[in-house]
This record gives structure tokens, sequence and C-alpha cells, in this order.
């Protein structure tokens, strides 16, 4: 039985694990999409990560818009927090559960911040008059990832539908991709493989 104390002490690393792997995701997202990185928030996510990514970057240098370091050390906090995570509960998950479970998180997290700032987006597109530089990442953030949708779909009566799809898309695959793998590490981690 667990206590308190060990709840909030799984808690806080859960939150700690989570928050930086949200960071590095929104580096290799900002990346990705070329947000303008002479936006102060984007310096600022440049400059938190760039310890935790310059060590992955020596072996795995940026190609073009992907951040392959943001990616790996995103992937690499994951792995490590599922291991303090058996550690501390003294259950040992191996290292394939470890890997799939890393896979999972990472992947469930980029695809909920593509969700969010497609909704946020859509809000902002609503409320915001006139340009504001804090509010145009979001539009950066966003164009690539809605840009196929809206060639399949175009505008009717003035309303762009394709967020709408999107954001189906994205849930659909966190649903079968993301769902599949996360229940192959349920799965032969109650087989005890």
């Amino acid at each position: 039985m667990t206590t308190p104390v060990d709840q909030a002490g799984f808690f806080l690393l859960q939150f700690i694990a989570g928050l930086v792997i949200f960071i590095l995701m929104l580096r290799f997202l900002i990346r990705a999409t070329y947000t303008d990185w002479r936006n102060p928030i984007v310096m600022f996510i440049a400059k938190v990560t760039n310890p935790l990514c310059k060590p992955f970057a020596l072996v795995l240098p940026s190609k073009g818009r992907w951040d392959l370091a943001a990616i790996a050390a995103a992937f690499t906090v994951q792995v490590v927090f599922v291991l303090l995570l058996g550690w501390l509960s003294g259950r040992d998950f191996g290292l394939t559960v470890t890997l799939l479970s890393a896979l999972t998180e990472v992947l469930n997290v980029l695809l909920d911040m593509m969700f969010w700032l497609i909704i946020i987006q859509v809000v902002l597109s609503w409320l915001s008059t006139g340009y504001n530089p804090n509010l145009e990442i979001f539009r950066q953030l966003t164009a690539p990832i809605l840009a196929p949708f809206q060639r399949w779909i175009p505008p009717i009566s003035g309303f762009d539908l394709s967020p709408i799809v999107a954001i189906l898309v994205i849930k659909l695959s966190q649903i079968l991709v993301v769902g599949s793998i996360a229940g192959i590490a349920q799965a032969m981690l109650a087989s005890g493989v």
C-alpha cells in the first residue's frame, strides 16, 4: 500500500517529467513548423531546452526542420522516469516495456499538443483583432499541420472546417496507433515478458 508521501513523490516525479517532455516536444514542433525564432516565447523555449538537447545534437544533428535531438531528449527523459518509477515501486518493467512506454508517452504528448494548439488557434482566430506577435506563434505552429487538410477541404461559406478534420485524425491516431503500442506494452507487462 502506498502512503500519501509516496503518492506525492510519484505525482511530483510525473509532473516534472511531463513538463520537461512537453517543453521538448514544443521545441520539436517549433522547429518542424519553422516558427519565427525571434519570438520571445520561442527564444525562451530554445534557451530552456538547449542544455538537454545539446548532448543529443552531437549524435543526432538537426536535418532541416527536424530537431531529432529534442525527440531523443524527450524519449530519454521518459525512459528515466519509467525506470525511476519502477525502482521506487519495486517493479522491474523490463527494457522492451520501458521503451514502448516511453514511445507512447512521447507520441501522446506530441499529438495532444497538436490537438490543443489547433483548438487554441481556432478560438484565437475568433477573438483576436489585429496582429499580436505572441498570438502569431499559434498560427505559425498550426499552419503546417492544417495545410494538408485545407487542401482537401475548401472553406464552406467562409468557414474553415479543416481544423475539425485535423482534430479527428489526431485523436484517431492516438486511439489506433498509440493505443496499440500501449496495448502491446500492457500485454507484455501482464505476461511478465
